[in-house]
């Protein structure tokens, strides 16, 4: 699987840009951690009026934490795309796509989704913290309501008290669905939500 983040840079230049003679962009930047480190360097000429020129090297740290839920032993990074403006007359923006080669979704991922999708379907929200909804079959007992299922991923700083806040449950609702011992940031919940 491949997957592309894209990263844009302003940078200040001493000298009014009249015009980019020359520029390329090279790349060290590795996967570790979990995420890409490196620097871009960029380098090149431009004229700072019609016949005055001057060169540029310039070193532009990088840092992506990339998602939990893939595998990277076989992941390549590589530049993918490269464009560039000058704006006001003195920044250089740069716009750099980072492509990801060889991303493999975790086996213990693809379970779970598999188990989730067994239930409902899967459907994406905006919210950072809730990673998916999953709908099941409105429930016909004492009340028509329809159920979803959130599913809350831990991040740091999460505790159990601070998720029961956030999505108004109890804690035996919690362990009703979850097995709440030895959590861990990247350990998934499932939160039911009520719709009437």
């Amino acid at each position: 699987m491949k997957k592309v983040y894209s990263f844009k840079k302003e940078i200040l230049f001493k000298n009014n840009i009249y015009e980019i003679l020359s520029i390329a962009i090279d790349k060290n930047l590795a996967i570790t951690d979990g995420a890409i480190k490196g620097e871009f360097i960029l380098n090149g000429s431009y004229l700072i009026r019609e016949a005055e020129q001057d060169e540029f090297n310039i070193t532009i740290p990088y840092l992506n934490y990339l998602e939990d839920e893939y595998d990277l032993t076989q992941a390549m990074v590589d530049i993918d795309d490269f464009y560039y403006e000058v704006k006001d007359s003195n920044y250089l923006v740069i716009n750099v796509d980072i492509s990801v080669d060889g991303l493999e979704e975790r086996k213990e991922e693809r379970d779970f989704i598999e188990e989730v999708e067994a239930k409902g379907e899967l459907i994406d929200d905006d919210d950072p913290d809730l990673e998916t909804y999953v709908p099941i079959r409105p429930q016909l007992e004492e009340s028509n309501e329809y159920v979803t299922y959130r599913i809350c991923i831990m991040r740091d700083g999460d505790t159990l008290d601070s998720i029961m806040e956030k999505y108004n449950v109890t804690m035996d609702t919690l362990k009703e669905y979850n097995v709440l011992n030895d959590l861990k940031i990247g350990d998934k919940l499932i939160i039911p939500y009520a719709q009437d």
